[in-house]
């Protein structure tokens, strides 16, 4: 696990911008870490567990708790996205800050879904990312 204080890219302090999203970019780490770290715990818990009822009981609860913490990063993410919108819109928006900031999001979901990733492989009868759909 990688340990990066957000944003990446240090915002105006008192910009419209970074009172917008910088909160919300802090969220989109922290939903990561959170995601990268029940990985390791579920890791943990199914190499020592024995039962498969207690190792689906782990996966199940490891999941939802994935799954709370992703939804938490894509409305972050939804947020952060509106606020870059509205700023791109303004007659003063500083160009310079909008794409570093665009770049910071951008950086952010890729760890994030990098994240998700990593905690798909547990699911072995899942087809992976990108694959179509077989009917």
């Amino acid at each position: 696990m990688r340990a990066t204080l957000y944003p990446s890219v240090l915002l105006r302090a008192h910009s419209r911008l970074a009172r917008r999203s910088s909160s919300d970019l802090r969220a989109i780490q922290r939903a990561t870490t959170r995601i990268e770290e029940l990985s390791v715990i579920l890791d943990r818990q199914l190499s020592t567990e024995e039962r498969e009822e207690e190792r689906l009981k782990h996966l199940r609860q490891a999941t939802g708790q994935i799954t709370r913490s992703a939804n938490d990063g894509i409305q972050a993410y939804r947020r952060v996205s509106q606020a870059l919108r509205a700023e791109a819109q303004h007659a003063d928006a500083d160009a310079l800050e909008v794409a570093d900031a665009t770049r910071a999001l951008a950086d952010a979901r890729a760890r994030l879904l990098a994240a998700l990733e990593a905690a798909s492989r547990r699911y072995p009868w899942a087809e992976p990312w990108g694959a179509p759909a077989t009917e």
